[in-house]
């Protein structure tokens, strides 16, 4: 079997202005592109993804494989439920590369960056002849650093970037740490805390919002936003940075 070729192309967080311009070279070369197919609430995630093929190729001369990935089930085994799903990806991306020779799989954001489908091509790797290009994109931190004018990191500091599962497991903020996907409120673990909040939902796209404050004063009010958001759009997609603000003042 010859070697076939994917591209793991980091879109950024949507809007064509945060491509880069080997994403947008790569995408101009490629004739076949891979997306996950989003129903429901999510449905926004794939229009995205055709959004950006067709900024870059006007000429609609090229060939898009919708992927019906499933849901992940939640489980109280996180690591091996989150294994199983990766599997069955696997299973049915190796499938649709049986007749594909070369391909890009569009990530939102960063492909390296919390998004998992690496791993799933070098799984299929294993499997099949098969050469991995990963191409960055801007991700959500970059934004929400951008948009809000602020710098993750202090002199001589450390940078946490977790997700709400890794924020349960500290027991106090005292290097900034950037949190990712928080569908349970875990910053209300910190509400006595002197710490300030950077939070942004939907970053890049035309629904952003963002939102700061010192977290001790404005807890309800972000819970207020977030609730309102989600149950506006059905999901709701947000970073934050938790910092002691000594900087600010």
């Amino acid at each position: 079997m010859d070697t076939k070729k994917v591209y793991l192309i980091g879109i950024g967080p949507g809007d064509p202005k945060y491509l880069t311009l080997e994403a947008v070279e790569v995408i101009k070369r490629l004739n076949t592109f891979l997306i996950p197919l989003k129903k429901g609430d999510k449905e926004e995630l794939t229009r995205i993804r055709k959004k950006v093929i067709e900024f870059c190729r006007p000429d609609k001369n090229f060939e898009i494989i919708e992927l019906e990935f499933p849901e992940r089930k939640k489980s109280a085994f996180y690591k091996e439920s989150v294994e199983e799903w990766r599997n069955k990806k696997a299973e049915m991306i190796l499938k649709v590369m049986g007749r594909v020779n070369e391909a890009g799989f569009l990530v939102v954001g960063d492909p390296g960056l919390y998004d998992g489908h690496i791993e799933i091509f070098k799984k299929i790797q294993k499997q099949i002849p098969l050469e991995i290009e990963v191409i960055p994109g801007v991700s959500s931190i970059n934004v929400l650093s951008a948009k809000h004018k602020i710098s993750l990191n202090k002199i001589a500091g450390t940078i946490i970037i977790t997700t709400p599962r890794g924020l349960r497991k500290l027991k106090e903020i005292s290097s900034n740490t950037v949190v990712l996907l928080d569908n349970y409120e875990t910053f209300r673990l910190f509400k006595d805390k002197k710490l300030k909040i950077y939070w942004g939902a939907y970053l890049g796209t035309e629904k952003e919002v963002l939102f700061s404050g010192w977290l001790n004063e404005c807890f309800e009010k972000l819970i207020e936003i977030r609730r309102s958001l989600k149950e506006k759009y059905g999901w709701i997609m947000e970073t934050y940075l938790l910092t002691d603000g000594r900087e600010d003042e």
